[in-house]
């Protein structure tokens, strides 16, 4: 929620009325903060994940990384990551029945983890997650100058019916600021990219999870 004064042309004529946002519906991009990554921890263990990587994904372009195709190994199956998971779990319980009101009798579970990095000029292009319920992205390291996540209006297509005073680039997608330990939870439907890592030195490394449905017998 937020509040907005708008200042009249003439002061003399009205007081400056106060706009409030007064949305009803449901959020949709969510943020959390987790203490306890210590990348140097990890640093193996992301490696690992790397290394079993037989070809990389389009999504990457640059200097970058996924083991999204790694099915061997997933880091929520992994003891390195068990106490971050033991944390996100009962979080994206919540988010899905209470925040986004999902229906109970049906169970949400990880259905497949991952782990990217992008070195200097390294991105992930324009993408979604299908009918992926809640997605996961966790910044296990993110330098000074390592880019963010950037998502595109949903209501691109609506709003697109009026002339804007600014470019598509600028109005239809928004950046998420964000640091190490941050964590970002949004549906997956909802299309998403990353900025470049300008950092010439350190890379980006982020942890994504995806929930998926799991139907169970109605009573």
């Amino acid at each position: 929620m937020y509040s907005l004064e708008v200042k009249p042309k003439n002061q003399k004529e009205m007081s400056a009325p106060k706009l409030i946002d007064v949305t009803p519906f449901e959020p949709l991009i969510i943020k959390a903060h987790y203490d306890g990554f210590d990348f140097k921890s990890l640093e193996h263990a992301c490696n690992r994940l790397i290394a079993g990587v037989e070809h990389k994904t389009h999504l990457e372009k640059g200097n970058a990384n996924s083991s999204a195709t790694n099915v061997k190994i997933q880091p929520h199956l992994m003891p390195e990551f068990r106490e971050f998971y033991n944390w996100l779990n009962p979080i994206a319980s919540h988010i899905l029945y209470n925040e986004y009101g999902l229906f109970d009798k049906i169970e949400y579970k990880i259905s497949n983890s991952w782990v990217n990095f992008h070195g200097e000029g390294g991105e992930t292009v324009i993408h979604h997650h299908g009918d992926t319920a809640l997605t996961v992205a966790a910044y296990l390291q993110l330098p000074e100058d390592g880019g963010f996540i950037q998502f595109k209006d949903p209501m691109e297509y609506q709003k697109g019916f009026h002339i804007r005073k600014y470019d598509d680039e600028f109005w239809m997608w928004k950046t998420v600021p964000a640091t190490t330990g941050d964590v970002i939870l949004f549906p997956g439907w909802i299309r998403h990219r990353t900025q470049p890592n300008k950092n010439k030195n350190v890379k980006r490394w982020v942890l994504t999870t995806n929930y998926m449905h799991l139907y169970k017998e109605l009573k």
